[in-house]
Order: structure tokens, then sequence, then C-alpha cells
């Protein structure tokens, strides 16, 4: 079997991952990946360099893959491989508001029964400024939570949807994209901890958080920026500068991630692929 070579980026979160890319789909690779995710949260293959069509495999071996909406600003639908290009370039990107909303510390799938497992980004082009991408550790989050909070807060649901991570930064959208927001990502209630299979504990905060149910309005989205502001603190952090050719893949679940500002013309590509997941928010 294949050994990789790993590196811990810090006790709290993420490891460095060294791997040629003809042996990342040697038996037992993939499966050793997907331990090291669930343990580090984030792995870093760094300059590893792969194709799209290895990205997929991978991707697929690790578990399943999502089919992603592919959406092109010229006639029709792009043809791919199932790879959803994360770029600010409007000739590229037909929806750049999905893209600027990814600047705000989100868990994806809030608003769906299952949220992904993994997210696996590779980097066609860093950007000439800006773009890091950030993750917060919200299971070591949850874990040193006081006591008396995680009592007051264990029982809790929230109402979580894409038009409520749109408009903290979108303040006059249009009815048109209005509808869209509330189809791609509709209202859903979820529990604001996300108790887990494994035994951890994650809470479900971030930019799709809406409100809590059963509380008043101000003072629910004033309990959730305190836990939104407690889970980002530096110690649950780490923050990724990009290099040509990177990959980095995090367990959806246990984290939050953000990407930090970047301009159209910044040139950043990404190519994301999505793993499906097995775990109800429950």
């Amino acid at each position: 079997m294949t050994e990789l070579s790993v590196e811990s980026i810090s006790p709290e979160l993420g490891a460095r991952v060294y791997v040629a890319p003809d042996h990342l789909l040697d038996e037992g690779v993939p499966e050793q990946c997907l331990e090291l995710l669930n343990k580090h949260g984030v792995l870093v293959f760094p300059a590893i360099g792969i194709s799209d069509e290895l990205q997929v495999e991978f991707s697929n071996r690790v578990g399943k893959m999502k089919p992603s909406k592919i959406y092109s600003s010229g006639n029709g639908e792009e043809k791919s491989l199932g790879i959803y290009k994360v770029t600010m370039d409007p000739k590229r990107a037909k929806f750049i508001d999905y893209i600027v909303s990814n600047e705000y510390w989100h868990m994806d799938g809030t608003s769906y029964a299952i949220p992904p497992k993994a997210t696996n980004l590779k980097c066609e082009m860093p950007s000439s400024s800006g773009g890091d991408t950030e993750f917060a550790n919200l299971y070591l989050a949850y874990e040193q939570l006081p006591a008396e909070k995680k009592a007051q807060i264990d029982d809790l649901k929230v109402v979580h949807g894409v038009v409520a991570a749109n408009l903290r930064w979108c303040k006059n959208p249009s009815l048109v994209d209005l509808e869209r927001w509330m189809r791609d990502g509709p209202a859903t209630e979820q529990p604001l901890v996300w108790k887990q299979a494994d035994g951890r504990s994650a809470l479900v905060v971030g930019s799709t958080a809406d409100h809590i149910v059963g509380m008043d309005l101000d003072e629910g989205r004033a309990l959730l920026k305190e836990l939104l502001d407690w889970c980002t603190q530096p110690q649950f952090c780490y923050r990724h500068q990009w290099q040509q050719g990177d990959m980095v893949i995090w367990n959806n679940p246990g984290l939050l991630h953000r990407a930090h500002p970047y301009t159209q013309d910044s040139g950043r590509l990404m190519h994301r692929t999505t793993i499906t997941g097995t775990e109800a928010l429950s």
C-alpha cells in the first residue's frame, strides 16, 4: 500500500499531504485520505497539479461526487465533467452573487437535510491579491464552549437559507434574484447543534443562519452573531494562501469556511467538486 507523507499544520486544524499525482488513486490511498480528513478537517495537497479527470475520479473514490450545476455566461449550459468553476470573471460566471456570498463564513448545504460530506477545491490560477480560503473548526469551538452556553443552546432551532446569506451584502435584490435564491437554497429549519454519529457536535451557524425559531428576532440574531464570533476565533482557524496546482479538501460537517475578498480582474480560478453527504442534520 502506498504510504502518504503527512505533516500537521496545527494541532487544531489541517494537515498537508504529500503524494505524487500518479499515486493518488493507488489502492488504499483515497481511503487513507478519508481517514485523515475526518481527523484533521482540512487536507492540503501542495502544488499537486492534477487534471480535472483525476480530481473527479479522486472525489468519487473518497466518496460519491455530487453532480454540479454548471453555468456559463454564453448560450446554454457549459459542458464539463461536473466540475464547478469558481470565478468572479463575468465572462465565465453567470451568477456572481453566489461567489460574492462565499466571502462570509458559511457551511455548505445548510438548506438541505443532508449537507455535503466534503468539498474538493483545486487552484487553476491563484488570485493576484486576496482570495485566500479560511476555515474554522466547529468541533473544537463547540467542545470549548462553557457548559452553561451549551445548555442554553442545546435544543434551539435555526432557519437557514440562501436569501439570508446574500442579503448580507446585496441590500436591494431584484425580485428575479430573490426567487432564484429561494429556489436554490430554500428556507429550512435546522438544529443549532448538530449532534453527529461519531459523537462530535458542531454549531450550525454562519451567513445562511437567519433567525432562531421562537426567539425574539434581534435577540436571536445577537446570539447567532455571538456564536459565530466564538467559532471564528484565531485559535480555531486555518487560512490557506493558494498556490497554482494546490488541491484542498475539507470536511464540511465540521467546518465553516470563507473566501477572502478578491476582484473580478484578479484572475482567480478554482475547480470545485462536491462529495455527497451521508449524515442528516439532526
